[in-house]
């Protein structure tokens, strides 16, 4: 069984620069200082409420904490976003390969497949799993969901782990193919410099150069 599990912010989705002019905005709402990309890619982390809280948008309790993420989610589809540079030239590179693809995001559910279906892409996927809320909080118990599935559906004896390769760019997606138990293959092309991929994982500058290193294991 050769499978890559593609992230979608920030990997296939270009929306870096979306996400850090929509936090900008609620930081000068807030009477705050707008950030860098630079400083946004040297520390934003998931889960995102930690971060949230160092450049100043702080939830006091539940129910301020959803209201942020409902604003966030609000201005930042009024923002300009793209597919990645090579997504579809690498998407079709794995699908010539002979390995199979599907999405792990922690992008609510609803709004994960519609994003998959305006940028065209959907065809190229077995699977598209989401969250079910707005957190940004961690997607670990939506790819087990996942892997388990892709084991259900193996072929006899195909059903190795060591031949999956999670696809990402940030430093959660290493968390969760360890916590998977399967490879990772980082793409310094989103939302964390490359430094910081670098010191956990294989990193692509590109995605050309991700799927490479993935589809070599």
């Amino acid at each position: 069984m050769k499978y890559i599990l593609w992230d979608w912010n920030g990997t296939l989705l270009d929306d870096t620069e979306a996400a850090l002019a929509t936090l900008n905005f609620m930081i000068v709402e807030r009477g705050g200082t707008p950030m860098t990309m630079e400083y946004y890619r040297d520390r934003f982390a998931f889960p995102v409420k930690p971060f949230y809280d160092t450049i100043g948008i702080i939830a006091k309790d539940a129910a301020e904490w959803d209201a942020i993420a409902r604003e966030y989610h609000e201005v930042y589809a009024r923002q300009p976003k793209r597919l990645n540079r090579g997504a579809v030239a690498a998407l079709e590179t794995v699908r010539r390969a002979g390995v199979k693809q599907s999405i792990i995001s922690a992008l609510r559910q609803d709004l994960l497949e519609k994003d998959v279906s305006d940028y065209g892409v959907k065809d190229y996927f077995e699977c598209v799993y989401g969250t079910d809320n707005l957190d940004g909080a961690s997607k670990l118990d939506r790819a087990l969901e996942l892997l388990q599935r892709i084991v259900e559906t193996a072929r006899p004896g195909e059903a190795e782990l060591s031949r999956v390769v999670l696809i990402g760019d940030a430093l959660h997606d290493k968390d969760v193919a360890d916590a998977l138990g399967v490879r990772c293959v980082l793409c310094a092309q989103g939302s964390h410099a490359s430094w910081r991929l670098e010191a956990v994982a294989p990193t692509g500058e590109t995605l050309e150069e991700a799927v490479r290193k993935a589809l070599e294991f």
